[in-house]
């Protein structure tokens, strides 16, 4: 199994126009740590919550960014001046990412909770410098309520052996915590979303009837240009947008 560990924050905008040089600092500042395979920000469409998709090679990458917002100081400034508020954090990764992640005091510090992958597998590449042709990737963000993880498991499995065959397909996988299934998933653009989900959408419909898990809700991050090449489908599971504001990627496929 190939895999990655992801920092997953939410937070609620307070004031964006002075958030956004600290914001931007944050991008700038994460581009020199080795161990990042992309990092940014994206909004959500009505403008009131902020996200920030970032992934790394593995937990301790993630344990040193976090030791990095700290000691940068940007983001700390951008919530105690009040211009954003912190809704959530949490890290996915293994069992092993998520400990080497916990070394660092910055883990219990900034309040992560954690989410283990069940399986997972990458067809991306990290690069030593930015990526142009992977730019305007996209993550589609479900998360599911588990009935019946048992009943599920075969389910959640054809997914990722379905997904597997998509060229266009960046990582696929699924993480749990507690009763909650998320499925962490990424595209190198929307016309590789539109594909994924006129291949996984039925098996997905079969594990929701089965009544083994429950859909709670479904975000599309990424470049708002690419909205329309799948909106007809993602409209059709309740869809959650969030544009790109901004980003960089050090991967390949």
């Amino acid at each position: 199994m190939t895999t990655h560990a992801n920092i997953y924050p939410t937070f609620t905008i307070k004031d964006f126009a002075k958030a956004k040089p600290l914001l931007d600092k944050c991008v700038e500042d994460t581009k020199a740590e080795a161990g990042c395979l992309y990092y940014g920000w994206t909004i959500k469409e009505d403008g009131s919550k902020l996200f920030c998709r970032e992934t790394y090679v593995d937990g301790a990458a993630a344990g040193h960014h976090l030791s990095c917002v700290a000691k940068s100081g940007a983001l700390g400034e951008a919530l105690e001046k009040g211009y954003i508020a912190l809704d959530n954090i949490d890290l996915m990764g293994t069992e092993s990412d998520i400990a080497d992640a916990k070394k660092v005091p910055e883990f219990e510090g900034f309040g992560l909770g954690s989410w283990t992958v069940w399986d997972s597998f990458q067809n991306f590449k990290q690069t030593s410098a930015e990526e142009a042709s992977t730019a305007d990737f996209f993550t589609i963000q479900p998360t599911f309520t588990i009935k019946d993880l048992k009943q599920a498991e075969p389910f959640m499995k054809k997914c990722v052996d379905l997904t597997r065959n998509e060229k266009g397909c960046m990582y696929y996988g699924w993480t749990i915590q507690g009763d909650k299934l998320f499925c962490r998933e990424a595209y190198v653009d929307a016309a590789a979303v539109q594909a994924h989900l006129d291949n996984i959408v039925p098996s997905v419909g079969e594990m929701l009837d089965s009544g083994a898990a429950s859909l709670d809700k479904i975000e599309f991050h990424g470049p708002k240009e690419g909205w329309p090449t799948f909106k007809k489908s993602a409209d059709a599971l309740g869809a959650i947008y969030w544009d790109r504001y901004a980003s960089f990627s050090k991967f390949k496929m």
